[in-house]
């Protein structure tokens, strides 16, 4: 899952940078989220709680694509 700001940033080709967790290291493609989700999210002490939350919307990307918008959001262009 990636929040939604990732997944539209792919559509808008607008990188929003790219913050995933590192709960588990074994994970190849753990939840990921964007720089302004990352900001939101330490005004919470880290919980996805309140406005973190809300504006979070979570999408589902397969495979493919997270490692797309990994790619493109940390600066890459997977597009060429």
């Amino acid at each position: 899952m990636v929040c939604q700001h990732v997944a539209q940033g792919l559509f808008d080709r607008k990188r929003v940078g790219f913050f995933w967790s590192t709960e588990d290291p074994e994970n190849p493609r753990p939840d990921a989220w964007c720089y302004g989700c990352n900001e939101r999210v330490k005004t919470t002490g880290g919980d996805w709680v309140g406005i973190a939350l809300e504006h979070l919307e979570p999408k589902y990307l397969c495979g493919v694509c997270y490692d797309l918008a990994k790619s493109f959001h940390s600066g890459g262009n997977p597009f060429v």
